[in-house]
């Protein structure tokens, strides 16, 4: 069994503010990444703390746990008029290449 930890104290981010302020489009791409850098290692932390990846029932777990969460975000961003899902589309493939590259790396060595 996995120890568990404690979430400790919420990074800094611009997360849950109203109004963002940037010096230009670079500043805000920055930020941006930062956020998203920020916050999927806290995300990372806790798969790595409570599922095991390579379990089928902690991969079904987690999967049920994340397609509900894009549901909500989806309907929340559909009420601003917005359509994410190609975004989403376009972020898992780019992701998906990713890891795959990772995986070909790690059996060569």
């Amino acid at each position: 069994m996995k120890k568990q930890k404690t979430l400790k104290k919420t990074p800094k981010t611009n997360l849950s503010k109203i109004m963002h302020a940037y010096r230009d489009y670079d500043d805000m791409l920055k930020k941006f990444a930062h956020d998203v850098a920020t916050m999927g290692k806290e995300f990372s932390e806790i798969a790595d703390t409570y599922f095991d990846l390579k379990n089928p029932w902690d991969q079904n777990v987690l999967i049920s746990i994340l397609t509900n969460m894009l549901a909500c975000v989806e309907v929340n961003v559909e009420l601003d008029g917005d359509n994410i899902e190609k975004t989403m589309k376009g972020f898992y493939e780019m992701h998906l290449e990713g890891y795959r590259s990772q995986l070909r790396e790690s059996i060569k060595h």
